[in-house]
């Protein structure tokens, strides 16, 4: 593989953000997230409901039912309202917000992350992320994540996997996120925390450094394995 790297992309979550004291697995959480869903809408389900409701979110949930085809968040709330036997419509938007927010509110940056991507942009480098958002969350809601760390004026565009359709490791938001940076696939350092992360990238044709910040020494088939952003800088 060609080495020159005259791009890098980035996933987002536990990569350059991550919600504090949050599992990866948010299904621990269904019952608080799902009662700001249900005072947002003014609704007091019934314990099956709340059950029914539960049953619905794990089966959206990627790291209990993996896929790779992506579902939006309007089509998995509209389930959770149905399932309380509620009007979809009126209340959506703001069960879709209640929802995220619940989450959102534990949001934090990485130290070293607005120093890394400055320092990038500084150099020239043209930055991007691909993400693949938890139960298909609106752009919107990535946007708000990425203002208030500190972080979106830093990087030159944004793919989310609701966007691109499919989720990592399938090769389509890797190949798109290289185009909008103006780079071939070749050229660009794709950095993650998960396997996916690395898989995706090798299949695309995409130097893929893995961030190991726990050092447990896993080996995905990256090109790079680093502790903390900051070692990107050490590459390009």
């Amino acid at each position: 593989m060609n080495m020159k790297i005259r791009g890098v992309g980035f996933d987002l979550g536990e990569t350059l953000i991550f919600y504090r004291d949050t599992p990866l697995n948010w299904a621990s959480l269904y019952p608080g997230a799902l009662r700001c869903v249900a005072n947002s809408c003014n609704l007091a389900p019934t314990p099956k409901q709340f059950a029914d409701a539960g049953q619905v979110l794990t089966r959206h949930n990627t790291r209990m039912v993996p896929r790779t085809h992506e579902v939006p968040a309007g089509e998995i709330l509209s389930l959770v309202l149905r399932s309380w036997d509620h009007d979809v419509v009126a209340d959506l938007p703001a069960a879709i917000d209640a929802f995220f927010s619940f989450f959102q509110q534990h949001m934090c940056a990485y130290p070293e992350a607005v120093q890394v991507l400055a320092s990038l942009r500084k150099q020239g480098i043209p930055t991007g992320i691909l993400t693949d958002v938890p139960y298909g969350m609106p752009r919107a809601l990535v946007q708000r994540d990425l203002e208030r760390a500190g972080i979106s004026g830093l990087f030159d565009t944004l793919l989310t996997s609701v966007e691109v359709g499919v989720r990592k490791p399938e090769t389509t938001g890797y190949l798109a996120l290289a185009s909008r940076l103006g780079i071939a696939p070749r050229e660009m350092l794709y950095v993650g925390n998960e396997p996916k992360d690395v898989i995706g990238a090798n299949r695309a044709g995409v130097i893929a450094a893995f961030l190991d910040r726990a050092s447990s020494g896993s080996s995905h088939g990256q090109n790079f394995t680093i502790p903390t952003l900051s070692s990107i800088l050490d590459i390009v």
